[in-house]
């Protein structure tokens, strides 16, 4: 047994609360971190977490014998108060009840703190059950589900497993606990009651059923965002918060059934509620229509036209013809030709879904001068940031007559230095001559019979050394990147040929027909430029 001191604090525990007032007043959050993570932290992270406290469980049969050795650390010890959190960590460990008192103090010097846990009879507990409980806190800088769960996943991404949560009452907190490859333990908490996000990241019994609930349910948030797009309930919010009467009379709805639809999706983080009045978040702010890269058409077109033809998915897998097709009677774009109206929303969607071109040019390590073609440049946007991006290039768009209409407008500002050449990518001759090929979208909606002839054609236009740029969607290796995999069943049912590739696939097509893949840049979306070089 240790020796005590002053009848309190066993010498083990005295060391222990010394060696984290010290660190409380001598690390920052850099520090704490790396502590943990046993290496350099996120950065990311280091923009969303503040170190607030370091935590360590001592024994003593009153908070109050505590107080002296704090104060003798400089430590100004507050009024002590239950810990549900630990109580209940304790109690699963070791089967016994524990009367947890937590007793914070400010350090002199700093904002942090230190916060001792009291266990009466604590001797009992072992030098595993004291470590255990250990930890460094950090406070979220926003209550927002998506910033927490953001930040939840970056540190699993860092390394970090999952070692418990849950809320406090008394605190009208929740924690979420991580524990580092070195054993060092961290505390993520933020104010409030987040309980989607507890059980997320604690699990529950009945985990694998609720899991594949939310899966089974998933068409329900689909058709519920599509609805509110619909209704235009984001344009009406984005001067401020608006009350559900208010809202229902400019749509034309039901208060009763419209307050249902805006509270499940308050729930799931597009919108905010106070009472009856909503307001938007900034997922929900996306959905206005007044916005750079609104996503308002693609919630219509997900939540309609495809919503309707994802109808047809087993019948695609079984027969392997377009789900598509077995829906509408025809393929999507002879569909578009006879429906304008939902031509224009496709093409709206389209624009939404490709915001992440912008970033493009940046990657593309442009010439100072020479030619650009975009083969199946479609609107001409991706030309334009181009040309803005490389004001002493020429342009060159090549596509189909009855779209490039909408290019040469596009394209107009740039005067002679860009011109639209009308012809089909797969019969007719690429224009010649260029330094720099681009493929935006292009190869996702064909098989690689017919990818081979486009990449041939291309091909036959280029000089050997000259650069193509592929921007597609590659599926890549870590299962957790969900969204290309997505789209490559949105392709199987929408379309007869398309689908997207690993960026091995994209590799080997590009060999077969005269380009060697030299780099992939990743774009947001899980897009990526995929940059090669005509061979011999």
């Amino acid at each position: 047994m240790s020796v005590t001191t002053s009848g309190a604090l066993e010498e083990a525990d005295l060391r222990r609360l010394a060696e984290a007032v010290a660190f409380v007043r001598d690390r920052g959050t850099g520090d704490a971190l790396a502590a943990v993570l046993g290496g350099d932290p996120p950065a990311p992270v280091l923009r969303h977490l503040e170190f607030a406290h370091a935590a360590v469980l001592v024994g003593a049969e009153r908070p109050a014998d505590v107080t002296g050795a704090l104060a003798d650390l400089g430590v100004a010890a507050g009024e002590p108060c239950p810990s549900v959190v630990v109580r209940d960590r304790l109690r699963d460990r070791t089967g016994r009840e524990f009367d947890v008192r937590v007793v914070r103090g400010a350090v002199a010097g700093g904002p942090r703190e230190v916060e001792l846990f009291v266990v009466p009879g604590g001797s009992a507990l072992s030098e595993a059950d004291r470590e255990a409980e250990s930890h460094l806190a950090f406070h979220v800088t926003g209550d927002d589900d998506v910033l927490l769960r953001g930040v939840c996943a970056t540190l699993l991404d860092a390394g970090l497993t999952v070692d418990g949560g849950g809320y406090d009452g008394h605190e009208d907190a929740t924690a979420l606990h991580f524990r580092g490859a070195t054993g060092a333990r961290l505390e993520l908490k933020a104010p409030g009651r987040h309980a989607p996000l507890l059980e997320r990241h604690v699990g529950r019994p009945d985990q694998p059923r609720r899991s594949m609930l939310d899966l089974m349910t998933g068409a329900w948030r689909t058709r519920a965002v599509a609805a509110v797009a619909e209704l235009g309930i984001a344009d009406l919010l984005a001067d401020g918060p608006r009350d559900t009467a208010d809202l229902a009379e400019r749509t034309g709805s039901r208060p009763d059934k419209l307050r249902r639809v805006l509270a499940f999706l308050a729930a799931l983080g597009v919108f905010r509620r106070d009472g009856e009045h909503w307001s938007l978040t900034d997922v929900g702010a996306v959905l206005r229509s007044d916005v750079a890269g609104s996503q308002r058409d693609l919630a219509r077109i997900y939540g309609g036209l495809f919503y309707r033809s994802f109808g047809g998915l087993e019948h695609a897998v079984r027969t392997g013809e377009s789900g598509f097709r077995h829906v509408y009677g025809v393929q999507p774009f002879e569909h578009f030709a006879a429906n304008p109206a939902d031509a224009r929303l496709f093409e709206g969607a389209m624009a939404a879904g490709t915001s992440f071109l912008e970033l493009v040019p940046g990657l593309l390590d442009l010439p100072a001068t020479g030619t650009v073609v975009d083969v199946g440049g479609g609107d001409g946007r991706l030309l334009d940031l181009v040309l803005a991006a490389g004001p002493g290039l020429r342009g060159v768009l090549f596509d189909r007559p009855h779209v490039t209409g909408a290019a040469t407008g596009v394209l107009a500002r740039h005067g002679t230095r860009a011109s639209v050449v009308a012809g089909d990518f797969f019969h007719d001759p690429v224009p010649a001559g260029g330094d720099l090929y681009l493929l935006s979208r292009i190869m996702h909606d064909w098989d690689d019979e017919r990818c081979s002839a486009i990449l041939r054609n291309v091909r036959s236009a280029m000089a050997e050394g000259a650069t193509l740029a592929v921007v597609e969607r590659p599926i890549r290796d870590d299962p957790r990147t969900v969204l290309p995999l997505a789209f490559n069943v949105h392709m199987m049912v929408n379309t007869v040929q398309g689908g997207e590739r690993t960026t091995e696939e994209h590799r080997r097509l590009l060999s077969a027909n005269g380009f060697a893949l030299v780099d992939v840049r990743e774009l947001p979306l899980d897009m990526a430029v995929l940059v090669s070089r005509a061979t011999v």
